[in-house]
């Protein structure tokens, strides 16, 4: 599968190559208004993993929902489903420990413990908005929920978007 450009999900303007064979990442250059270093059009977004790899745009492993080849991909490090054969369920552990439990027809389910993200300082206005904002596993389960969402980011991903 070809590399695919995908927008940083946790920093806007920040834009990323994923090797989708070894899941490594490599930074990518965003589009500039007058169109100098424009990349390719993104294809889906990424959660850089480490996180401080975002600080120092060292290549990293990611955590991706993207489209390529026709297919709506999920993508954790190397591994990677297609979306139309597999189900995804985020849940959250009394100890507040974050699962993304992915299951297909290829194997197993597979448990990933995933980092609980960091919401700042105490905000009373803090909202389910808010937590899928900052919640790249909680808004990539959302968003693999239901077989009409999965179809409507199929194509809008294939299409590509310009990063922001």
């Amino acid at each position: 599968m070809p590399p695919v450009v995908l927008q940083d999900y946790d920093r806007h303007g920040e834009v990323w190559v994923l090797d989708p064979d070894s899941g490594r990442l490599s930074p990518g250059t965003p589009r500039t208004t007058d169109g100098a270093n424009a990349l390719d059009l993104c294809h889906g977004f990424v959660h850089a993993l480490p996180h401080d790899a975002l600080s120092s745009r060292a290549a990293a492993e990611g955590a991706a929902l993207y489209a390529e080849s026709s297919r709506l991909w999920l993508q954790l490090g190397a591994d990677r489903w297609d979306c139309d054969l597999m189900s995804v369920r985020y849940t959250r552990q009394p100890d507040g420990t974050r699962l993304l439990t992915v299951a297909s027809q290829e194997g197993p389910p597979r448990e990933v413990p995933v980092p609980a993200p960091d919401t700042g300082p105490f905000d009373p206005s803090y909202d389910w908005t808010d937590a899928l904002a900052d919640d790249f596993f909680l808004w990539a389960a959302d968003q693999l929920s239901e077989p009409g969402h999965r179809s409507v980011l199929r194509a809008h991903y294939l299409r590509g978007f310009a990063p922001v």
